[in-house]
């Protein structure tokens, strides 16, 4: 497992996180800084359960020109934490990783999520379904990140202070 705080550090500065806290702008910025639109698609909170897709509350698919987030919640609150999940595994670089092709892929008439998103093709579905999840590791990392997210957000904004610079540099002399 990677240094998440570290990265999250990292990627706060090249993509910064709004104040007050707004999702949409962060994935402008998010989308920004990926160089691609990312849509946002909130669907019923129970509508990935048993697909293969984690927890089955939220789903990121990287297509050719766009990245979707497909998230179910209750709360705003949850939807943003959902989201920011997502966001994690993307700025992380969870989607470096091939599919493990030892896995069978569900065959296209049986596929929920082709019910679910008819728009997207079933090689798309098949490719985030041979994945299965990210592995213990990964999810651990991309729910840290939505955590750090999440905290960031409702911090008070807090602005550069002399006294703290100073008191700093001379304690770690």
């Amino acid at each position: 497992m990677t240094d998440v705080a570290g990265r999250f550090e990292e990627l706060a500065k090249l993509v910064p996180i709004p104040y007050p806290w707004d999702t949409r702008e962060y994935i402008a910025r998010v989308a920004e800084f990926r160089g691609r639109p990312i849509v946002l698609c909130p669907i019923d909170p129970d509508a990935l359960s048993g697909t293969g897709c984690g927890t089955g509350s939220g789903l990121w698919i990287a297509r050719a020109e766009d990245d979707v987030i497909m998230f179910g919640a209750e709360t705003e609150l949850h939807a943003d934490h959902i989201i920011a999940h997502e966001v994690g595994h993307m700025l992380l670089g969870h989607d470096t990783s091939p599919a493990d092709p030892d896995k069978p892929a569900d065959q296209g008439e049986d596929l929920p999520l082709a019910t679910l998103m008819p728009s997207l093709s079933l090689d798309a579905i098949r490719s985030v379904l041979r994945r299965r999840d990210y592995g213990t590791d990964r999810e651990i990392e991309a729910e840290t990140f939505a955590d750090m997210v999440m905290v960031a957000a409702t911090l008070p904004k807090r602005t550069p202070s002399r006294l703290r610079s100073t008191f700093f540099r001379a304690r770690h002399r």
